[in-house]
């Protein structure tokens, strides 16, 4: 039977030093939306055999939002969106464009951002510009966009520190060309997108590599998150991308044999999120109009003080009252406490019956001024996966996938890690999040970070010790608000962890009074 990694006050590993540990290579492959309960022998043999080998994390948790930028860039930087900067897929950023969102990831927003900040879109560096920064080369690949976050900064093909792909689009630009010419012309998008993953694969283990694997590579998949938007968790068609990213991990696996690295290689394994089935849809902004609320999906001309732009994330909505008008911001989310679609409100300024944005870790620079996390339950769906979800965004229908909720099927995702620093045939049930990946990296790399990161070291998980774990410890955090027949209730269950804070679920609605 495989040894339980126990939650213990006083923790054998004492390290206090930052010691390097014996891999001279990590290699992160992303699975993107992969929900740890479809880890299994049937759909993804690679990775079953992998987390038997090395450390199965069963308690992990994505950040908040439970979206894919936020949670590549908390990979990335091993911070909260807080401290990121970048807390939504898509966003308002009037200084970039006054009347509509933008997309977080997008190359435009990317170095327009970069402008208007002196090249703090970021707030905080990542992996791969701390490994370059100490003269180490780095190699990211990925399938969707969310890559050009890990390593955004332009170059000529004189800069030999770090090579990157996002979707079809590369830096230095001319390793496109050469890319082409190696592989052959970039796939069609399909259902599962397993032509491009596998693609996007090839080039890192293939071009990428051709030179030597670097101290860090990072592998992002488009799979399974791509088919189960379109088809929901637990179909047929999502289970063929599970079996789809599986082959791409043994593929990076079988190389690192080829070349007789992988005694020499951590592997870490992760999702950025988890996922749910739609239940329900819903229109958050016609839902204020009828309300009586000026608000609107896209301004078309500049806003005036009480207009509110209305910015579906999916499983949550981001309002932006133009004026901050905290008297308009109680009439609104008393309007949200009384619709069935609401799970859980924060709000930029407190408000009764709300939580705060602090209180999620989103309060960010140009955070909105209030945060829907849509209504979820555990029930099952149609193709028996557990987790159900309202969903605001257009062109979606029940049945079909969605995440950013504040369900424990959104916030708990995968985690499974192999190599010499890791524990052989371990389960780690003590909480962990994608904020720990990247202060868990550098540790064992021996190198510090240029600023204290937000997560925390996996000591537990590594044979190379680490930082004193003390026991995690649970809270649940509520808010209220009476109305005229009920009363509008709403949790947050929080699991800390040496000074980490990870968000476990939240809901709420109505009750009678």
């Amino acid at each position: 039977m495989r040894p339980i990694i126990s939650i213990v006050l006083s923790f054998l590993f004492s390290t206090t030093a930052f010691a390097a540990g014996k891999a001279e290579h990590i290699v992160v492959v992303v699975w993107d939306g992969m929900r740890p309960d479809f880890n299994t022998e049937q759909y993804t043999p690679t990775l079953h055999k992998l987390a038997q080998e090395g450390v199965c994390f069963g308690n992990h948790h994505a950040v908040y939002l439970s979206a894919t930028e936020v949670n590549g860039t908390a990979l990335a930087t091993g911070a909260h969106p807080a401290h990121t900067g970048i807390m939504a897929n898509k966003e308002y950023r009037p200084r970039i464009d006054m009347l509509k969102a933008i997309g977080t990831e997008s190359s435009e927003t990317v170095r327009a951002g970069d402008r208007l900040t002196k090249g703090r879109y970021l707030k905080l560096p990542t992996i791969a510009e701390i490994l370059q920064s100490d003269g180490y080369s780095t190699a990211i690949a990925g399938t969707k966009g969310v890559a050009l976050l890990h390593d955004r900064k332009e170059r000529d093909e004189h800069f030999d520190l770090g090579k990157i792909l996002y979707t079809d689009k590369t830096l230095p630009t001319n390793a496109w060309t050469q890319l082409i010419q190696s592989l052959g012309p970039y796939p069609k998008s399909a259902q599962p997108n397993a032509g491009r993953d596998e693609w996007t694969t090839r080039a890192l283990v293939g071009p990428f590599w051709k030179d030597g694997v670097p101290k860090f590579s990072l592998l992002w998949l488009s799979e399974p998150d791509f088919s189960q938007h379109d088809f929901g968790p637990g179909s047929e068609t999502a289970q063929a991308a599970l079996k789809s990213s599986d082959r791409n991990l043994a593929r990076v696996l079988d190389e690192l044999d080829r070349r007789s690295l992988r005694g020499k290689t951590d592997i870490i394994v992760v999702s950025d999120h988890g996922f749910s089935t739609i239940t329900q849809t819903v229109d958050v902004a016609k839902a204020l109009q009828g309300a009586g609320f000026k608000a609107a999906r896209e301004f078309k001309r500049s806003p005036s003080k009480d207009d509110i732009l209305v910015i579906s994330n999916g499983g949550a909505t981001l309002l932006y009252i133009v004026g901050r008008d905290l008297k308009l911001t109680r009439k609104v989310v008393e309007f949200l406490q009384r619709q069935e679609f609401t799970g859980v409100l924060f709000t930029r300024n407190p408000v009764e019956g709300a939580f705060t944005l602090d209180q999620a870790n989103i309060n960010t620079p140009n955070a909105p001024d209030i945060v829907v996390a849509l209504h979820w339950s555990p029930d099952k769906s149609s193709n028996g996966t557990p987790g159900l979800v309202f969903c605001d965004e257009s062109g979606r229908k029940p049945g079909q996938g969605m995440h950013v909720t504040l369900s424990q099927f959104d916030m708990h995702n995968t985690l499974v890690a192999a190599g010499p620093d890791f524990r052989r045939g371990a389960v780690d049930e003590l909480p962990t999040g994608n904020v720990d990946i990247a202060p868990t990296i550098l540790w064992i790399l021996g190198i510090k970070p240029p600023k204290p990161m937000d997560g925390r070291v996996l000591t537990e998980a590594l044979t190379i010790g680490g930082p004193k774990v003390r026991a995690p410890k649970t809270t649940r955090i509520e808010a209220a608000h009476q109305q005229q027949k009920s009363v509008w209730r709403q949790y947050l269950q929080r699991t800390e962890l040496n000074g980490v804070i990870y968000l476990d679920e939240g809901n709420g609605g109505l009750q009678p009074r």
